[in-house]
């Protein structure tokens, strides 16, 4: 009869949860801002879109429209993938955390989600692959 004990598999420090649940807010946050921001954009060109029209100049305000519902698609695809990190780790589950968390992600926030969320991500990659 051996007398092994194996120790519990370590949970995650709370600390560092809390840490990374900071991050992924401020992302989430500010993501849902540059959701809003690209929509309002979209529909402010497209309002102009009807004056300019008149004069026979819409084609030129409908093409930076066009860039904002792409920003806007591209925003949206970006929410979806904060929005499941924040739900893992709020539940503390650190698989799907660790799965979604991709620095090619934050790079395409930082990019068509905007700098604030790009950089929450950015920061919260290293201690997520810590876990």
């Amino acid at each position: 009869m051996s007398n092994s004990t194996t120790p519990p598999p370590q949970s995650p420090p709370v600390d560092r949860l809390a840490t990374i649940k900071t991050y992924i807010l401020i992302a989430f946050i500010f993501n849902i801002l540059f959701v809003i921001v690209w929509v309002a954009a979209a529909l402010w060109t497209i309002a102009t879109f009807a004056i300019f029209a008149a004069v026979g100049l819409g084609i030129f305000v409908l093409l930076p429209a066009i860039v904002y519902f792409v920003l806007f698609a591209f925003s949206i695809i970006v929410f979806l993938r904060v929005w499941t990190m924040y739900k893992a780790v709020n539940a503390g589950d650190i698989a799907t955390l660790k799965a979604t968390s991709n620095i090619m992600w934050a790079i395409i926030a930082l990019i068509f989600a905007g700098v604030i969320p790009g950089i929450m991500l950015i920061i919260s990659d290293g201690p997520i692959k810590a876990l």
